[in-house]
């Protein structure tokens, strides 16, 4: 479609000026376009003098271009009516060269006989009529300046003749054949891009409005669109606005296409998502250029969305493994790719699967020592049928309010119970305190300060603290009662555990604390005893805030130091020097230790003895021991155990993330 030359009055403003600019360099598009094609088939000797002409057409195409860009470039404000007169007579001469040119192709012995060539020279005719004034605005006669050749459509010849190429390209490993959508309101610029655009080997379709490409590609798959500017009802802006905001339409690259050059309208177009901006007429050679950048980049982007969707296989894979829904070799079309995702999709299953025997061999294990560990306790409460020197026994009645069940465990600072609280009906642990560890005013203050904090805990991992009190003279805790076994008893009962049992101990212990010490809160008596696993293998630290009471105990009265118990306590606490958080990580270093090779890094026959090594020596490295300890877990547990609290990991959080990367 052609609009009439525009009506001369004495001057043009800015959207005249932009108009007239277009309207001139939209035949010259044309005529480049065609006489270019023709001039590369244009080869051999008997077609010399054809392609001379053609080539004289293209010399003075460019002549006619250069005199628009003269007079109406972007630098003119506005043009004088003059100089839009002195503009078409200066394209007289050139547009004079080119139909002269032209007709001497036809008059050539095989101009007329070739219908093909006759109809791409009419082209030619018809768009330099259209570059005459407005006074001589006639096309050529003798021209069909819209038509094609009788039998020739727009899948004719050239399309046949590019899909030759498309499949030399592919035999011989060229790019893949491209689908390609070409948008004008113009006849002629669609067929001059899908007729350069098939010889370049792509498949190329053509819509002559906004609303029809929109259909097209809501229909078909394409792997570009180039998309004129100025088209009547739907402007290539509101079809790259519509593409843009689709999730279906969004990732097909769109290069925009048109004779105008302004710059706010370029970057209305790269704002709104185009790829890239082309103006007519065409340089074939960049025109190539930018069509192959735009189909590179989305074949990346088909490549990357294609990669996501098998990653997003991979995390849905992992959120079964978490929901227990997850079926072996459910990845296995992923599993065959020979990329990084392939192997991951291999390791991930067998992982799985290696996880789910180790869970199963796990439980096996746990109700085996369930089972051992229950009959030990039954002897231990059969030996002790009087507990607190006959204060507590088996259904008694305790603060009127908890009935004694049994004994769960003595310690320094006092004895366990198991007891039901007949308020809540719940049962819960009851630990009572060794009454010479509250004679201290201050000492007792303290601890209920701590009490208060530990209170706050609430956390998987930690065994909650419900109340302080006092009943007959006797002061006691109430705790969260756990249904499960210590560290120590799986430690006394197995020897040493696995790396995989370690790690998951650790991890949870790590998470224990930084959580405790997010609250202000230290432990400082983490060892085997005080660490609960229930039957699913969750960990739970229990006396959070208890040691604060030993503190003045004389338990170690051979060198007058602090209570605790020495195997565990690091030297700023065997010294009574200021503890803090890095205290509880070498408390749990001693006991990941522990774990993994079955002996604390220290050992001796006295207190004294074994507090001279804490202080002195340097352990052996876990791997030394047990050749099975992967070098970094090994060298994590060093660090842990370093004699100066800063050389240890600062923080309970930051050990849990190396424990995540070592697991």
């Amino acid at each position: 479609m052609s609009r009439p030359p525009p009506v001369i009055t004495a001057t043009l403003a800015a959207e005249s000026l932009a108009e007239l600019r277009h309207d001139l360099r939209t035949p010259v598009n044309h005529i480049i376009g065609y006489a270019e094609m023709l001039a590369e088939d244009a080869t051999g000797p008997a077609l010399a003098g054809r392609l001379a002409h053609l080539q004289e057409t293209l010399a003075a195409a460019r002549d006619i271009l250069a005199l628009i860009n003269s007079t109406l470039g972007l630098n003119h404000a506005t043009v004088s009516a003059g100089d839009v007169v002195r503009l078409y007579e200066s394209l007289r001469q050139p547009r004079h060269r080119i139909v002269s040119a032209v007709t001497a192709v036809l008059g050539a012995p095989d101009g007329q006989q070739n219908a093909s060539l006759a109809d791409d020279l009419a082209r030619i005719l018809a768009a330099a009529g259209r570059l005459a004034g407005p006074a001589e605005a006639t096309p050529p006669s003798g021209t069909a300046a819209n038509g094609m050749a009788a039998g020739q459509d727009a899948s004719g010849a050239d399309a046949a003749g590019g899909a030759r190429a498309a499949a030399a390209g592919d035999d011989t490993g060229g790019p893949r054949q491209a689908r390609i959508l070409v948008v004008d309101d113009v006849e002629d610029n669609r067929e001059v891009l899908r007729r350069r655009l098939t010889r370049e080997g792509h498949a190329v379709e053509t819509a002559e409005n906004g609303r029809r490409a929109l259909e097209l590609v809501r229909q078909k798959r394409f792997d570009l669109v180039l998309l004129d500017v100025l088209m009547p009802e739907l402007d290539g802006y509101a079809v790259l606005e519509t593409m843009k905001a689709s999730a279906v339409m969004r990732d097909i690259p769109v290069v925009m296409i048109s004779a105008l050059d302004e710059l706010a309208g370029i970057v209305r177009c790269i704002e709104r998502g185009a790829e890239d901006y082309l103006h007519k007429p065409f340089d074939p050679v960049l025109l190539r250029a930018r069509i192959n950048a735009c189909l590179e980049k989305k074949r990346l982007r088909d490549q990357e969305i294609e990669y996501l969707e098998r990653v997003n296989q991979v995390i849905d894979a992992a959120t079964a493994v978490e929901a227990g829904t997850y079926q072996h070799a459910s990845l296995a079309p992923l599993a065959q790719r020979v990329d990084e995702l392939g192997r991951l999709a291999r390791v991930f299953d067998s992982m799985v699967v290696q996880m789910k025997a180790r869970e199963e061999r796990l439980r096996d294990q746990v109700r085996d020592l369930r089972q051992e560990i229950g009959i030990a306790r039954r002897d231990v409460r059969e030996m002790n049928a009087a507990l607190d020197g006959g204060n507590l026994r088996s259904g008694e009645r305790f603060a009127h309010r908890y009935e004694i069940i049994s004994v769960l465990g003595r310690g320094g600072m006092g004895t366990v119970y198991r007891a039901r609280d007949l308020e809540l009906d719940e049962e819960v642990a009851i630990k009572t305190l060794r009454p010479e560890l509250l004679t201290d005013a201050t000492l007792l203050a303290r601890f209920k300060d701590e009490i208060r904090l530990a209170r706050r805990l609430s956390d998987q991992n930690i065994v909650r603290t419900h109340d302080f009190g006092e009943w007959s003279g006797v002061c006691f805790l109430t705790m969260e009662y756990v249904e499960g076994i210590t560290v120590r008893e799986l430690l006394d009962t197995r020897g040493r555990l696995g790396t995989s049992s370690t790690l998951a101990i650790a991890t949870q212990l790590a998470h224990s604390l930084s959580v405790a010490h997010e609250h202000g809160v230290i432990h400082r008596d983490i060892k085997p005893q005080n660490l609960l696993l229930d039957d699913a293998g969750v960990l739970k630290v229990m006396d959070f805030g208890v040691a604060r009471l030993a503190e003045r105990s004389s338990t170690l009265t051979e060198v007058g130091m602090v209570v605790g118990t020495p195997t565990y306590m690091p030297p700023e606490q065997l010294l009574a020097e200021q503890v803090d958080a890095r205290s509880d990580l070498y408390a749990a270093g001693v006991v990941l230790y522990e774990c993994l090779t079955g002996t604390p890094p220290f050992e001796a026959g006295s207190v004294t003895s074994l507090v001279a090594k804490v202080l002195t020596q340097e352990p052996r490295p876990p791997m030394s021991a047990n050749a099975e300890i992967p070098p970094a877990l090994s060298a994590l547990i060093m660090r842990l155990l370093a004699k100066k609290p800063e050389e240890r990991v600062q923080t309970a959080a930051a050990l849990a993330a190396q424990l995540l990367e070592l697991g």
